[in-house]
């Protein structure tokens, strides 16, 4: 039996797409719900307020808590909650800046990527708390990480997790300082995506490409007849 080229191009390109698929397989869970907020001491029009806006729209302006927590949910859409600050502060001590606490639904564990996608990136920063299940948490910082999708691959912290009850259950967002021209950390949304293992790739596109391979040449085998 001969299999054309062509057919054999195609069952390569076919796996290859398998393989990019497999890549990007894992879901990205945006967060569902707000589980703690607060204001804080940063400056604002009036002591209290909560204030963010719209990249298509106008902002900064004022927003109800409801607004405020509404924009940081679900995907990133450019409508944000601005999260202003007091500067920097002493590690332990209160945070003072605004805060947006939000969970996903479910707990989740170190083989996980966490992105925070901030709406207009100019001089702003922000503390990102992440709370395990004990009631411990992980704090970082977008300090020096580029770009308005600020990722945190959480596999770094699989053994500080495996001794605070082994998963995590929310994440936090604080503003740092009053920079951009929204005076604040512009807050749109927050996601965990997990990272399958190697072995699973292997597995999958071994088995994938085996069915596609043989669906190839029944094909070229039919066209031969």
């Amino acid at each position: 039996m001969k299999i054309h080229m062509p057919v054999l191009t195609a069952a390569a390109a076919l796996v290859a797409g398998l393989g990019t698929a497999l890549q990007v397989q894992a879901q990205e869970a945006f967060a569902s719900e707000v589980t703690n907020m607060f204001r804080g001491e940063a400056p604002g029009s009036q002591p209290g307020e909560w204030y963010g806006g719209s990249l298509t729209g106008s902002f900064p302006v004022v927003f109800t808590p409801a607004q405020a927590q509404t924009a940081v949910l679900g995907a990133a859409d450019g409508i944000f909650t601005t999260l202003p600050g007091v500067g920097p502060q002493e590690p332990g001590t209160a945070f003072r800046g605004a805060y947006i606490e939000v969970g996903f639904g479910r707990n989740f564990g170190a083989e996980t990527v966490l992105t925070v996608y901030e709406a207009i990136r100019s001089d702003e920063e922000a503390s990102i708390w992440v709370w395990f299940l004990d009631g411990g948490f992980l704090q970082l910082s977008t300090e020096g990480r580029a770009g308005d999708a600020v990722q945190f691959d959480l596999r770094s912290y699989a053994d500080v997790l495996a001794s605070h009850g082994g998963a995590f259950t929310r994440v936090g967002i604080g503003g740092v300082d009053v920079g951009g021209s929204s005076q604040g950390f512009d807050l749109d949304a927050v996601s965990i995506t997990p990272i399958p293992e190697p072995e699973t790739y292997a597995l999958m596109l071994a088995g994938l490409g085996a069915v596609a391979a043989r669906g190839w040449i029944k094909r070229a085998r039919s066209k031969e007849a």
